[in-house]
């Protein structure tokens, strides 16, 4: 019973965190950025990409480990530098 718990738990913060990014990702491009069309498959990446992170941090912040929920995050983040790169060897094709 513990897994299900952990897997429904995880995938459920997992889709809010994928969910919430999506729409505030596009919200600010917009805001921020004239006349940008986003790349519905980055906004994608990006939004997975935030939604995993959340879903990491929180993971680690109810085992009250927060060096180790930091340092999570950070990998995370880092491990989204594949985004840019992806687009760029797309672009080249």
């Amino acid at each position: 019973m513990d897994f299900i718990i952990f897997g429904f738990m995880d995938n459920f913060i997992l889709i809010l965190g994928m969910y919430f990014s999506y729409t505030s990702v596009e919200y600010y491009l917009e805001k921020y950025f004239d006349n940008i069309h986003a790349d519905k498959l980055v906004l994608a990446c990006v939004s997975a990409g935030l939604g995993n992170t959340f879903s990491d941090g929180i993971g680690f912040l109810v085992t009250g480990n927060f060096t180790w929920m930091t340092l999570t995050i950070v990998g995370c983040l880092i491990g989204m530098i594949i985004i840019p790169v992806m687009q760029k060897i797309k672009a080249k094709r």
